[in-house]
């Protein structure tokens, strides 16, 4: 600094005489000057509080993608079981399309004994109905009898001929189906099992 100073002073005493002046000292500019010899890069405090914020962060966003994951399963799982039922429904309505009487398309096939209509088990859905005009009327595919809640391909059914109130079927035929998932909804009154 006080080199500065005195070349400054130098350098005004050489105009006031009418000499030129020469320039000694080239300046840098601060950018350029290194204060106490330090590195570039970031300090520990920096990392520490930009660790920090990203763990709060993620403290943040975790339960609510959990929340939302788990939303998109119910509404995966509402979805289902209205395919499900409604593949069910049309089952039954073709094969009571047998009993009509002036019906010029029918069912190839006829329904099983005590069936009432509906399908012996879920598997006859993918399979379809043969129509008598060669056809087959496909009424559900396979990836819709997976259940979102367990990742398999299992539920429970109901038959027409089973209390309303049991978990277990007699196997007659497929009249109402449940999730097989205990778990809690998100609503935190029902259990998936019971929709």
């Amino acid at each position: 600094m006080k080199q500065m100073a005195e070349g400054r002073w130098q350098m005004a005493k050489r105009r006031l005489e009418g000499t030129p002046v020469v320039c000694s000292a080239i300046r840098r500019p601060r950018s350029a000057i290194r204060r106490g010899g330090a590195e570039k890069g970031f300090t520990l405090a920096e990392l520490v509080t930009v660790c920090a914020i990203i763990a709060i962060l993620a403290a943040v966003a975790l339960p609510v993608a959990r929340f939302s994951l788990r939303r998109q399963k119910e509404i995966e799982l509402h979805d289902r079981l209205r395919k499900i039922t409604d593949a069910i429904d049309r089952w039954h309505d073709l094969m009571g399309m047998a009993n009509l009487p002036n019906a010029t398309l029918r069912p190839a096939q006829m329904q099983a004994l005590g069936s009432e209509g509906y399908p012996k088990d879920l598997d006859e859905l993918l399979e379809g109905i043969k129509m008598s005009d060669g056809k087959t009327i496909r009424l559900i595919r396979e990836r819709d009898l997976i259940d979102p809640m367990t990742g398999r391909k299992e539920w429970n059914t109901l038959s027409t001929t089973d209390d309303p109130d049991t978990s277990m079927s007699n196997g007659d035929n497929v009249f109402e189906v449940h999730s097989k998932s205990t778990a809690l909804a998100l609503d935190g009154k029902t259990h998936y099992n019971e929709w």
